[in-house]
């Protein structure tokens, strides 16, 4: 196993730059997920560390000896891919022992390499078989097993559960937290999806335009976003986002939403006049006969456990989630409460966090 390194990493494209300046760094044996949207430069910077692209400026290293010049093959990782990548006239023993026949290793320690990895991925039964006779998730735990089977520093997972249905990505992400914490080797974990990243990852790095937004614990994220852009993408469903300007009333500061107003905490960094955007979690909202916010209930979605609903405010929708056993119906008037703690306050221009 080995940590990895990211010093100032630069891509370009011709004239396009993709990458602006990234520094990361990985510790041995951690499970750290790249995430953001579709094009934000996540998977790009998988594949510099992979050796499949070169960065334009930067250092990458891994286990403290830099590889920028070095072959994929040199830099004892594997990769997972999206679309599994199997040989589809071998079997899965022969899929799964192929790199390492390829580095003429010994065959009783490739018998042995490939026995290992099927017991752990549960792909005894399957060996013989060739990838057409595999369902989704099979065909994935072999795309794994050829990965362990190297005994590589590092992992690498480039959207590995995104081909599969909702139930088989629930299991799957199982598996590979499971996988990460039975073998305890160094993973780098790339998805647009932020539910597999808060399931699964130690850290997260939040990434947008190719810059990173925010790293930290998915917790710390979810609890404390230093920007708008961690606020809106982290969390399902998403945290509620809603213009207001701060008045100042009597020496206290206030913040003036198209409905109401609110209290704003002592000390807070803004300014009378300055335009911010209140954000709130659903889950901390709720319903109550007065509150800061009277709304339009528009839609009622019951969930089994808990009820979604959402709500109009003016030209804004905002979100809450109620009780399993809630009777509002849609066209109903409510009001809705909550704990100043638990609010977050955004400046509007900058997007930075003010509390």
């Amino acid at each position: 196993m080995a940590d990895v390194t990211l010093t100032e990493i630069t891509k370009s494209f011709g004239k396009v730059d993709v990458i602006h300046g990234v520094s990361i760094t990985i510790a041995d044996g951690e499970f750290v997920a790249l995430v953001g949207p579709s094009g934000c430069g996540k998977s790009t910077m998988l594949r510099m560390i992979a050796g499949l692209e070169d960065p334009t400026t930067g250092e990458i290293a891994i286990g403290g000896q830099i590889v920028n010049d070095h072959l994929p093959k040199d830099r004892n990782i594997a990769m997972v891919f999206q679309s599994y990548a199997l040989y589809p006239h071998m079997t899965v023993r022969e899929n799964m022992s192929f790199a390492l026949e390829l580095e003429k290793r010994p065959k009783e320690d490739i018998a042995k390499a490939v026995a290992e990895a099927s017991a752990i991925l549960g792909l005894d039964d399957y060996l013989d078989r060739r990838p057409k006779a595999l369902s989704g998730g099979q065909r994935q735990r072999v795309a794994m097993g050829r990965a362990i089977v190297r005994n590589p520093e590092v992992f690498l997972f480039d959207e590995p559960l995104s081909n599969l249905d909702a139930k088989l990505r629930t299991s799957m992400r199982k598996e590979v937290k499971l996988l990460h914490q039975r073998l305890k080797t160094t993973s780098i974990y790339v998805t647009h999806d932020q539910t597999e990243a808060m399931t699964m990852a130690d850290r997260i790095v939040v990434m947008n335009h190719g810059k990173i937004e925010q790293i930290g614990t998915p917790l710390e994220l979810y609890n404390t976003p230093d920007n708008l852009f961690v606020a809106g993408f982290i969390g399902a469903p998403q945290m509620n986002l809603l213009n207001g300007q701060v008045t100042l009333e009597s020496g206290m500061k206030h913040l003036r939403l198209s409905s109401g107003k609110i209290s704003l905490p002592d000390g807070l960094p803004v300014e009378n006049g300055q335009s911010v955007v209140l954000g709130i979690r659903p889950e901390h909202l709720h319903a109550k006969a007065e509150g800061y916010m009277s709304v339009v209930l528009e839609v009622v979605e019951p969930m089994g456990s808990e009820t979604h609903l959402t709500c109009r405010l003016g030209d804004e929708e905002i979100r809450l989630i109620d009780s399993a056993e809630s009777t509002v119906k849609p066209g109903q008037t409510i009001h809705l409460g909550f704990d100043p703690a638990k609010m977050h306050v955004f400046d509007a221009s900058s997007g930075v966090k003010q509390v």
